[in-house]
């Protein structure tokens, strides 16, 4: 696939095809997670969006491009990794929406932290690795000339905090 990226780069029918569905992924996942109740759906609507941050350095057909793409998997594997060993954790304790989260500090408060944590990288908050992710994607779209998807990015990113930053 990086090498169709790459040879992308050349052709610009493709690449505006990767960077609409890059966009449009990055709006589905922040507007979707937005109404959710439960604790594992957020997440599930913040891996569409994660999906669209990803595929904007797969996007830009570059060298900067496929290693922020890289370093944007890695990170991300870890976040979603640490995230969705915690929730069936949480399922033992009964907590299954939102709303049950508040008392989870007072009876696991190692969980807690760890979750708060997780998704505050999820979010894109400095200086997690979250962050940096979104940060070497979104300067590698300003480097291939993609100057509507790094803004794109950096909205819909601001939305998704709003969601994630619910859970912790």
């Amino acid at each position: 696939m990086s090498r169709v990226s790459i040879v992308a780069s050349y052709g610009g029918t493709l690449q505006q095809i990767f960077f609409f569905c890059s966009i449009a992924s990055m709006i589905l996942g922040a507007l979707a997670a937005m109404a959710q109740t439960k604790v594992k759906r957020p997440l599930a609507h913040s891996s569409i969006g994660h999906v669209g941050y990803i595929r904007t350095g797969f996007s830009c057909g570059t060298i900067e491009g496929i290693q922020s793409l890289l370093i944007g998997i890695f990170i991300y594997a870890s976040m979603t990794i640490d995230a969705f060993a915690i929730v069936p954790a949480l399922r033992q304790t009964r907590v299954k929406y939102i709303a049950d989260l508040g008392a989870l500090a007072k009876t696991n408060p190692i969980s807690a932290m760890t979750f708060s944590i997780t998704m505050f990288s999820y979010a894109g908050i400095p200086p997690l690795a979250g962050f940096c992710s979104k940060f070497y994607l979104f300067f590698a779209a300003l480097g291939c000339g993609a100057y509507f998807l790094a803004p794109v990015g950096v909205v819909t990113s601001v939305i998704g905090r709003w969601a994630a930053g619910r859970l912790p």
